[in-house]
C-alpha cells in the first residue's frame, strides 16, 4: 500500500497577472524518490474539482485511493519506482471545505485586513498557478528540469501553460480530457451558468457571505451542471434510473422523479467539502484558459513548445471534445513537433480521463519510456 502525507509550501509574495500580490500557500504530495540530479521529476496537474492527492492513501483504512490511483505508483505507468512525481492543490481549490485540501482563495483570510478576501481575491488563471509552481519547483526544491507535465481536463490547461511558458525545463507533456482552448460551449454550459446562478442566489452577497450563510442549493446546482455535462447521456440513463410506475409526479409538478431524487442526493454528498465563491472563481479561470492569449496567433503559441506532446480524449467527451485535439495535433506535426493523440471510448465521457486509466495506462507508460 502507498501512504502519502500532504505536505505545503508558501510564498510570501506572488503577483498575480491582474496584479494584486498576495501570500500564498498550497498543498502538495510526493510520490516516489527524488534522484540525486533531480532527473526524474514528473509534475501532476488536477482538475476541477480535484487536489493535489493524486494517488495513494492518507492512512491504510481507508476506501478510496488518489484519483489516479490507476497510474501512479510502484511498477504503474507513472513508475514510482522510477520517477519522482510531484502534485500541488491549486489556488481557489474548490474543495476548500477539505481538511486534506490547503488552498489559498477568497475564503483565506486577508492578513491585510482580518477578514476573507471575498471578491477582493486576485481574478487568478492557471497560468499563475503554473508560475507559482514553477516559483516552488525552481526555488524552493531547486528542480530545474522536468521530466515531463501532465494533467487532465484543468489538469492538462497547466501542462500546456507549462509547455510553452517553460519549453526549455519540460521534455514531455502529457494531456488527458483537455485543449489548448476551453471550448466556448464548455464556457458557457458549466462555467459561466453556474457562475449566474450563484449570482442570482440572495445569499450570494457578491462573493462575500458569512460562514453559516452560504448559496447551498446554488452552489449544489452548480455542482450539478458540471457532473450532468462530464458524462455520456447512456451513463446517466444506466445510473440514474427513472421508475415508470410513479404517479404522483404526474399530479404535482413539485414531487420530483426518482431520477432527480437520486442525483439530487448524490450531488448533495459530493459539495459538501465544496465552497461556491471558490467554484466561482475556477469556473472564471476555466473559461479564461486560452493559449493564444499574450502571443499573436494560437499556431505561434502551440510553436512555442519544444516537449514531446501526447494528448488522450474521450471519443464521447461532451467538455473536451476530441475535435480539437485533433486540429491541435494536426498543426503541430505541421510544425515539425513530436505530437501524437490517442483516442479512448468510453461511456464515461469526459470523465474517462479520470476513472478509465486502463484505457490509456499502457499509451502513458510506453511514452514515458520513449
Amino acid at each position: 500500500m502507498n501512504l502519502v502525507k500532504k505536505q505545503s509550501f508558501r510564498i510570501d509574495r506572488f503577483t498575480f497577472e491582474d496584479g494584486k500580490s498576495i501570500p500564498v500557500e498550497l498543498g502538495y504530495e510526493t510520490y516516489g524518490n527524488l534522484n540525486e540530479d533531480k532527473s526524474n521529476v514528473i509534475l501532476v496537474n488536477h482538475y476541477f474539482s480535484g487536489s493535489s492527492h493524486a494517488a495513494g492513501k492518507y492512512n491504510p483504512d481507508e476506501t478510496a485511493s488518489g484519483y489516479w490511483d490507476g497510474l501512479i505508483g510502484p511498477g504503474k505507468a507513472v513508475n514510482t519506482d522510477k520517477y519522482f512525481v510531484i502534485s500541488t492543490d491549486n489556488i481557489a481549490n474548490v474543495q476548500a471545505k477539505n481538511p486534506k485540501v490547503i488552498t489559498t482563495g477568497p475564503r483565506t483570510i486577508n492578513p491585510e485586513t482580518g477578514r476573507k478576501y471575498g471578491s477582493d481575491f486576485p481574478a487568478f488563471t492557471y497560468r499563475d498557478v503554473v508560475k507559482i509552481q514553477h516559483e516552488f519547483l525552481t526555488k524552493q526544491l531547486g528542480i530545474e528540469k522536468l521530466y515531463a507535465v501532465m494533467g487532465a481536463s484543468a489538469g492538462g490547461f497547466m501542462s500546456f501553460y507549462w509547455a510553452i511558458l517553460y519549453p526549455e525545463m519540460v521534455e514531455r507533456m502529457v494531456g488527458v480530457i483537455t485543449n489548448p482552448q476551453n471550448p466556448v460551449h464548455t464556457s458557457f454550459n458549466v462555467c459561466q451558468h453556474a457562475m449566474r446562478v450563484l449570482e442570482l442566489d440572495p445569499k450570494w452577497q457578491g462573493g462575500n457571505y458569512e460562514d453559516g450563510n452560504e448559496p447551498e442549493e446554488s452552489l449544489r446546482l452548480a455542482v450539478q451542471m458540471m457532473n450532468v455535462g462530464a458524462y455520456t447521456p447512456e451513463f446517466f440513463e444506466e445510473t440514474y434510473k427513472r421508475d415508470s410506475t410513479e404517479t404522483g409526479t404526474y399530479k404535482d409538478i413539485t414531487i420530483k422523479t426518482a431520477y432527480e431524487n437520486q442525483l439530487y442526493e448524490a450531488i448533495k454528498v459530493g459539495s459538501a467539502l465544496v465552497d461556491a465563491s471558490h467554484w466561482y472563481y475556477t469556473s472564471r479561470a476555466v473559461m479564461m484558459h486560452d493559449i493564444t492569449y499574450g502571443d499573436q496567433s494560437f499556431e505561434d503559441a502551440l510553436n512555442k513548445i519544444s516537449a514531446k506532446v501526447l494528448l488522450v480524449s474521450s471519443t464521447s467527451d461532451i467538455l473536451q471534445p476530441t475535435i480539437y485535439n485533433r486540429q491541435t495535433i494536426d498543426i503541430m506535426n505541421t510544425q515539425g513537433k513530436d505530437a501524437e493523440l490517442f483516442e479512448i471510448e468510453s461511456k464515461k465521457g469526459h470523465m474517462a480521463g479520470i476513472f478509465d486509466t486502463h484505457l490509456f495506462s499502457d499509451k502513458i507508460s510506453g511514452f514515458l519510456k520513449d
